[in-house]
């Protein structure tokens, strides 16, 4: 997949959710959504706060830490929700979950540079926060099929989770950023 498929699906997660969504099943069944899209997107976020960081070698550093933050969040989310779904679901679930998750959190990782914003961090944090949980229950039920028993109360279940990782990455991230910049 090119830039052009990454920056097109980046449009239509955030501007068409529903049309992205409704025959995603299918579509990403070969693909790896962590190393197609969810990585080169973070990079980009991470890269876009450069600016904001005075001095370089800090920068970089917390660049690094960022991408490492919110990668190992997305991981954790995806154990936790496969884990959540139980035993009775198919093997490929975690890859469903996955491809759900890696698509649905952008915009959380797209409100990261704004966390230099001051005050105004936290409605822009809650603003995605909400349309994440959004997205993520359409692309829940499309990946994991809304015809299915227990696909909402999961998706429901899951929302809990999703806000809270998101929360802890966010208010990770802020601390980390506040205490390499002091020095």
């Amino acid at each position: 997949m090119g830039l052009k498929w990454l920056f097109a699906a980046l449009f239509s997660v955030l501007f068409r959710p529903e049309d992205f969504w409704r025959d995603a099943r299918e579509r990403f069944r070969e693909v790896n959504a962590m190393k197609e899209y969810a990585a080169p997107v973070i990079a980009l976020v991470q890269f876009a706060k450069l600016p904001f960081i005075a001095a370089p070698r800090m920068a970089m550093l917390l660049a690094l830490i960022g991408f490492t933050v919110d990668v190992a969040v997305l991981w954790l989310l995806t154990g936790a929700m496969v884990s959540l779904a139980g035993a009775e679901r198919s093997e490929s679930i975690q890859h469903e979950v996955m491809t759900a998750l890696c698509f649905s959190l952008t915009p959380m990782w797209l409100v990261e540079p704004f966390g230099f914003a001051g005050a105004w961090r936290w409605l822009v944090m809650a603003a995605a926060l909400v349309y994440t949980l959004f997205i993520a229950r359409l692309g829940l039920q499309a990946m994991l099929g809304s015809g299915e028993p227990g696909v909402e109360a999961f998706s429901r279940k899951s929302a809990f989770l999703l806000a809270a990782a998101a929360m802890i990455s966010f208010l990770l991230q802020g601390g980390l950023i506040r205490f390499f910049t002091s020095f």
